[in-house]
């Protein structure tokens, strides 16, 4: 199964640079906010450039007792890939897939599309960004690998190419026990 996943998360990877999207032309969409996002990802994949994720930590915040958070996994170790296009005003459309070990150390993959503001680099080229990204994961304990719609917040600390990233992942009843912070690091190319 393992095995099988990473196969998957690779070939979805490769398929960000060489998958025949539309060309923004193409993008001609009687509904004004799904053309918008057409071109966004169109030119993502078209010009953007390429990024490499090292996932690393994910913080058993509240809901779990000490006991279950000393059984959780908090060193989600994995990788993946990406592309990025950075705008005029230095803001981040992102395409990426990657996976990583979740809580109970089971491989767990996600990828999608994420918008990324950033604050006017200060000090040679630190930066701080807010957004959200929207997009798929799926994991042993949902369904087995069902895949699973996300839509998060990202924040980021950002010194020139190297950002150190995260989002909240909150308690959803039945589904969880409790709220989550995740860690990643970002090298853009």
């Amino acid at each position: 199964m393992r095995t099988t996943l990473v196969t998957v998360m690779l070939v979805t990877a490769t398929t960000l640079q060489t998958a025949p999207l539309p060309a923004h032309a193409d993008c001609d969409y009687s509904t004004d906010w799904i053309a918008r996002a057409c071109s966004r990802v169109a030119r993502v994949a078209h010009e953007g450039t390429w990024d490499l994720y090292l996932t690393g930590y994910g913080w058993h915040i509240n809901g779990y007792t000490e006991e279950r958070r000393q059984s959780l996994n908090s060193y989600s170790w994995g990788g993946g890939a990406g592309k990025h296009f950075t705008d005029e005003n230095g803001n981040d459309d992102i395409l990426f897939a990657f996976i990583f070990l979740d809580s109970h150390e089971n491989p767990e993959p996600i990828g999608g599309w994420a918008r990324q503001w950033y604050t006017k680099p200060v000090l040679g080229g630190l930066s701080v960004g807010g957004g959200y990204f929207l997009g798929f994961t799926a994991r042993s304990d949902i369904a087995h690998y069902l895949p699973v719609p996300l839509a998060l917040p990202i924040a980021s600390l950002r010194y020139r190419n190297a950002s150190l990233m995260g989002t909240f992942i909150p308690r959803i009843p039945g589904v969880n026990e409790g709220d989550v912070a995740f860690f990643w690091a970002r090298y853009e190319f």
